[in-house]
This record gives C-alpha cells, sequence and structure tokens, in this order.
C-alpha cells in the first residue's frame, strides 16, 4: 500500500487544460468527458490522505464490480473520493511506476501499472466515463477516463486509489 498527502491547489475550471499542459499531463476523450461534466469541478477540495492499494490487499481475493468494492469498504477507514481527485493526484503525484505495455491491448483490462481513482460516480450510464485512472507510459504522465457497465469485474490485482 502507497499512502500519499494531498495539499490540493484549488483553480478555477475555465484553467483546467492551461493546468494540465503545464504539468505536461495527457488525456484521453474520456477524461475530456469526465471534465466536461457539471458535477466536476477544481475550485474545492481539501487536504487529504489518498491510499492506494490492490483490491486484494483490501480483501477482495477475487477481483470485485464498483458497487462490490462500494459495498466492501462501507464501515472501513477507505472512503470513495471526490470526483476530482484524480486530477489533483495526478499533478501531485509523479513517481507512479512506470507502465511496462505502453500501448492499450483492448484487452478490457486495468492497464499494468495503472492506479483507478475510486471516485464519486458523475453519471450511471455505461456509454458515461465512470472516473480517472493515472498511468505513466514511456515517461509521460496520463489521465484518462474510463468506461465500463455495472457487471465489470476489476482483477483482484487493480490497483485503486481511495480516501483515508
Amino acid at each position: 500500500m502507497i499512502r500519499i498527502e494531498l495539499a490540493p491547489e484549488t483553480f478555477p475550471k475555465e484553467e483546467l487544460e492551461k493546468r494540465l499542459k503545464e504539468n505536461s499531463i495527457f488525456t484521453n476523450r474520456y477524461a475530456g468527458e469526465y471534465f466536461s461534466h457539471s458535477g466536476f469541478s477544481t475550485d474545492k477540495a481539501e487536504r487529504c490522505s489518498i491510499v492506494i492499494a490492490s483490491l486484494r490487499e483490501i480483501g477482495l481475493e477475487d477481483g470485485a464490480t464498483l458497487d462490490m468494492i462500494r459495498e466492501h469498504i462501507s464501515g472501513t477507514d477507505l472512503k470513495v473520493c471526490p470526483a476530482n481527485t484524480g486530477l489533483f493526484l495526478r499533478i501531485a503525484w509523479k513517481e507512479q511506476a512506470q507502465s511496462s505495455n505502453s500501448v492499450l491491448n483492448g484487452t478490457h483490462q486495468a492497464p499494468d501499472q495503472a492506479v483507478t481513482v475510486f471516485s464519486e460516480l458523475l453519471e450511471r450510464r455505461d456509454d458515461f466515463p465512470k472516473g480517472l485512472y493515472l498511468r505513466i507510459v514511456d515517461g509521460k504522465l496520463w489521465l484518462r477516463g474510463y468506461v465500463c457497465d455495472a457487471d465489470y469485474s476489476f482483477t483482484s490485482e487493480a490497483m485503486f486509489a481511495f480516501l483515508a
């Protein structure tokens, strides 16, 4: 498990693109859709502690769906992150392990070394991004949105970021 103390510097949403460029962060179109949602903001964030752990490390030996993860962490010290946590975590955390697969292979699994931020759902639609994940590919920082349906099960080795 990794623990990161996050002290986000908030800014107006109109500056989002500028901040991504200043921090050399690359995004995909799903991240853009996620950022465009009215429930996503950059002007509110509090100092917090983030725990990064595999599903196995938190007791989900067989992997889990997003709903199963939500149920599993209720009543524990791990909590759901606000929707903007992935952005602030990517800006602050540059020491993430490098991904060994630079090309996504279409296996519909979390990429090698990816850290999925377990955050509030902005929409329940299957075609809208469920959240964001972080990875470093060929030395480049990525913040990518992802889509999946309610039945999708993450493997027990999938890494997630939780509010602690």
